[in-house]
């Protein structure tokens, strides 16, 4: 296991030395988005469902999008330039990123130091003006605005891409 990544506080504080502005508000841990939007939080902003993704050449994907969007797998190969696409495990979350499931958002790219991870955001979110995403552990949220997230991004050095993805046509 590696201990030196950093962990909620650690991140909480790195916002603050960076003079990112954000909103922490603590939580039940939550695993999933259907127990995330049982959650009852102050903190206003679009919650985003984040799905790390793997293809057969060991390219990682942290693709965000809408928390209602059930993401066509194959479309989502096909903007990236992917062949086939599956779920990364929980071990390889933890090996790249130092999270366990449940937790992952963009934040979790402050331990990706190797940038082993590319982030891509859905084109869809693009209209938000502030977000809600876990810090590195999925008992808290986090509400970072646009700007604050831009800045994150490019204080971590990991710039997102944003691509329209389809969602699966519902039957």
């Amino acid at each position: 296991m590696n201990d030196s990544m950093p962990g909620k506080d650690e991140l909480l504080n790195l916002l603050k030395q960076r003079d990112i502005p954000f909103f922490c508000e603590e939580h039940d841990s939550v695993l999933n988005m259907a127990e995330s939007g049982m959650l009852t939080l102050s903190l206003q902003g679009a919650r985003c469902k984040n799905l790390l993704l793997q293809d057969k050449k060991g390219h990682h994907f942290l693709v965000v999008t809408t928390a209602t969007k059930s993401l066509d797998l194959s479309a989502v190969a096909e903007a990236l330039g992917s062949k086939r696409l599956s779920f990364a495990s929980a071990d390889k979350l933890f090996e790249l990123l130092g999270i366990r499931p449940g937790s992952l958002s963009p934040l979790a790219l402050v331990n990706d130091e190797a940038k082993r991870v590319r982030l891509v955001i859905d084109s869809e979110l693009a209209g938000e003006s502030t977000f809600l995403f876990h810090p590195l552990e999925n008992n808290a949220s986090v509400s970072l605005s646009r700007a604050g997230l831009d800045d994150f991004l490019a204080s971590v050095d990991h710039p997102a891409d944003w691509l329209v993805f389809a969602g699966r046509a519902s039957d």
